[in-house]
C-alpha cells in the first residue's frame, strides 16, 4: 500500500489520539504531488484531517513550485461546489486563500473575483483582507459591485483605503451609516476608519468637520494631520493642555504639522509646573 492510499483510506479521526498524531506525522512530509493525490479525500472527511491538511499547505506551499501550487489550486477550486457541507467548503476556501500568494496572477484574480461575489461572508472577508495589501485599480468595478450587492461592514476599511475619492463622495451617506457615533465611542478601530474616511474627502465635508472639531477635537487633529492641513496654534495648545490623556501622541502630531515653531513663538508655557 502506498502512503497516499493509506492516507485516503485512513479511519475517521474524532479526537487528538494516537491516530490523529499518526495522520499528522505522515502528512507532514508529503510533497506537492502527494498532497494533490489526497486532496479530495481529506477535504471530504472530518475536521481534524482537514485542519492537518490546511496547516501542511500553509507551512509548505511557499517552498513548492508555482506550477504545482496552481495544480492544487485548480483541483480545490473545481471541487468546491461538490463538497456537501458549509464547513467542508469553508476548509476548501481556506486552502485556496492559503495558496493565493503562491499561484499565478490569473488564478489569484480568479479567486479574488470568486470570493468577492461569493454568498459566503467569510470568503468576501478574505478578499477584503487580501486586497488591502495587494490592490490594483482593476478591482474597482468588482469591489463596487460587491459593495452594492452586500453592503458589508467589513468592506468599509478597503473602500476608504483604496477606492477613488469620487466613489467615497457618491457613497458618503451609505458608508457613514456603518460609522455611527454610538459605535465609534466604543470601538477605537472604527474611529480610525471614520477619521481616515473623512481625511480622504476633507475638502467636501465642512459641516461634518465643524461638528467633529467641537465634539472630538483629537479626531479632528488626526484628520488635519492625515491630509497635511494646518490648524490654529493657539487652539492646538488649548487642546494639548485640556487633554492630558492625549499627550503621548499630540506632540508628534504637532511636529508632523510643523506647529511647534508657531506655538513657541507665542511663548506659551508648555512644561508642567
Amino acid at each position: 500500500m502506498t502512503v497516499t492510499s493509506f492516507i485516503c483510506n485512513f479511519p475517521e479521526i474524532q479526537e487528538k489520539n494516537d491516530n490523529y498524531y499518526l495522520f499528522l506525522g505522515i502528512i507532514s512530509k508529503l510533497n506537492s504531488s502527494e498532497i494533490l493525490e489526497i486532496l479530495d479525500s481529506c477535504l471530504s472527511q472530518d475536521i481534524f484531517k482537514r485542519k492537518i491538511l490546511i496547516n501542511k499547505i500553509a507551512k509548505t506551499a511557499q517552498t513548492w513550485k508555482k506550477i504545482d501550487n496552481d495544480t492544487i489550486f485548480k483541483k480545490t477550486y473545481h471541487m468546491f461546489n461538490s463538497l456537501d457541507s458549509y464547513f467542508k467548503k469553508e476548509s476548501a476556501s481556506i486552502v485556496l486563500n492559503t495558496l493565493c500568494p503562491y499561484v499565478s496572477i490569473s488564478n489569484q484574480n480568479k479567486l479574488l473575483y470568486y470570493f468577492l461575489q461569493s454568498n459566503y461572508k467569510n470568503n468576501r472577508k478574505r478578499a477584503y483582507i487580501y486586497l488591502q495589501t495587494n490592490w490594483s485599480p482593476e478591482y474597482q468595478m468588482v469591489v463596487e459591485k460587491t459593495w452594492q450587492d452586500y453592503n458589508d461592514e467589513g468592506i468599509i476599511s478597503l473602500l476608504v483605503a483604496k477606492m477613488p475619492k469620487e466613489f467615497l463622495l457618491k457613497n458618503f451617506e451609505d458608508i457613514s451609516s456603518h460609522l455611527k457615533e454610538e459605535d465609534i465611542d466604543y470601538d477605537f478601530y472604527l474611529k480610525i476608519i471614520r477619521n481616515k474616511f473623512y481625511a480622504r474627502v476633507v475638502d467636501d465635508i465642512s459641516s461634518e468637520l465643524k461638528k467633529l472639531k467641537n465634539k472630538d477635537p483629537i479626531s479632528f487633529i488626526f484628520i488635519m494631520r492625515e491630509c497635511g492641513k494646518k490648524i490654529d496654534p493657539s487652539w492646538a495648545m488649548d487642546i494639548y493642555k485640556g487633554n492630558p490623556q492625549s499627550r503621548k501622541y499630540l506632540p508628534r502630531w504637532y511636529a508632523d504639522m510643523d506647529l511647534w515653531k508657531d506655538i513657541l513663538k507665542k511663548n506659551q508655557s508648555i512644561l508642567p509646573q
